[in-house]
């Protein structure tokens, strides 16, 4: 079983310094960093300094989805450890991670980032409800694996055709691959003892407004919902956004601006 790291990288120098010496560490076959069109000399910083990682370099800046999906068309591992810039793998991460991928049905194994624990979720009303499930030193089935914690089949990537562009800037992209992961059957795995630091959000509330972020998010969510909601749901789900435009006008926009997505 080969293994591959994919990091999505954007000026991310000051983290990728102190992160990609634990990194190498892993002992994984080999390490791919996508640079974003940075600006801040990420690309030649490697370049100088890690010969053996293979650099992907982007003359446009194309966000989080598009980023993550061309590190997987250049890796070449069977397990692909997907890693934010700002995250720090802890000891043995990559040993506690492979086990799983024996279960030829597991699709990705998801980590225990800074004692945060496995997505869990339901439907209520027409609308996908998530929460963190209850912290403990279980084994659980997690509803998606995160975009930047994770541990991927990479046969299974391609067959679910990784992260749907749509989604880009980012957010709530793996929250459907997870979901269409699991109606095909296939199983998320979160693991106690995977355990990855993880500093900051990223680059998001640097590059837009408070006001705009909220209705990435909000549009994400919904693109995400009506691209895997069952056909009997629908109703439900057309009331709660009625419900939820009368009481919040603001909600109106993210509604709108997913509908044109969609239809782009």
């Amino acid at each position: 079983m080969t293994t591959s790291v994919v990091i999505p990288a954007y000026n991310g120098m000051k983290y990728l310094r102190d992160n990609l010496p634990l990194v190498v560490n892993m002992g994984v076959d080999e390490i791919l960093i996508v640079d974003d069109a940075s600006t801040d000399g990420t690309g030649e910083y490697i370049e100088q300094n890690f010969s053996n990682i293979k650099l992907v370099k982007h003359q446009k800046n194309q966000r989080f989805p598009i980023s993550v999906n061309d590190g997987f068309k250049h890796a070449t591992g069977d397990i692909v450890f997907l890693l934010n810039q700002d995250l720090k793998p802890q000891k043995d991460l990559a040993k506690n991670t492979l086990r799983h991928f024996k279960d030829k049905n597991v699709f990705a194994v998801t980590f225990n980032e800074n004692g945060r624990s496995w997505a869990d979720g339901h439907w209520k009303n027409g609308m996908l409800e998530f929460t963190n499930g209850k912290l403990d030193n279980q084994l659980h089935d997690s509803l998606w694996p995160s975009g930047g914690s994770s541990a991927i089949r990479r046969d299974l990537w391609n067959k679910f055709g990784g992260f749907d562009p749509i989604f880009t800037p980012g957010y709530f992209e793996d929250l459907d691959l997870g979901l269409r992961v699991h109606k095909a059957g296939y199983k998320i795995i979160w693991d106690p003892k995977c355990k990855v630091d993880h500093l900051t959000e990223g680059t998001f509330p640097k590059s837009f407004s408070v006001k705009k972020l909220r209705y990435i998010k909000e549009r994400n969510y919904l693109i995400a919902v009506w691209k895997n909601i069952d056909s009997e749901l629908w109703p439900a789900h057309i009331i709660s956004l009625i419900k939820r435009i009368i009481t919040h006008p603001g909600y109106l926009v993210p509604v709108l601006w997913a509908i044109w997505k969609r239809l782009a």
